[in-house]
């Protein structure tokens, strides 16, 4: 039954939520060292099939969100974090041709800190969402 994987509609949709929800800017492209912090990454994807039959397809999506601040302290983190699972513990995903079946759940989190050799400092939060998606059967 499954007949397409679902990345490119929740990528799209994970976007769209954290775009319009708040004010941090979000890429969904490999970073170029060039973006103004504070910025949110959309990083690795990882489904695996959840339930599949005849008539049901459904896919596990986690997803990997990074979130980098140059700012003293990881309080700009730790809040763009919360402002984060707010809305995908809140919303449902905008999607099309797939529905979002149950809440998300937030699998992990954490805050580092770098120090680079040119003495620069940045925080790096990451955030594991999980979701499980169905197909919408045409």
């Amino acid at each position: 039954m499954i007949r397409n994987i679902p990345f490119t509609a929740v990528q799209r949709a994970l976007y769209e939520l954290l775009s319009q929800g708040q004010s941090t800017p979000v890429y969904d492209s490999i970073i170029t060292g060039k973006e103004k912090f504070p910025y949110i990454y959309l990083g690795a994807f990882e489904g695996v099939p959840a339930n599949e039959n005849k008539t049901v397809a459904q896919h596990t999506i986690t997803q990997t969100i990074h979130v980098w601040s140059i700012k003293d302290g990881k309080k700009e983190v730790n809040g763009i974090l919360d402002d984060i699972a707010y809305l995908l513990t809140k919303y449902t995903l905008p999607l099309k041709t797939y529905r979002q079946i149950g809440d998300a759940h937030i699998v992990q989190y954490q805050v580092v800190g770098e120090r680079y050799e040119n003495g620069a400092n940045a925080y790096q939060g990451i955030l594991l969402v999980s979701y499980t998606i169905e197909q919408i059967n045409d």
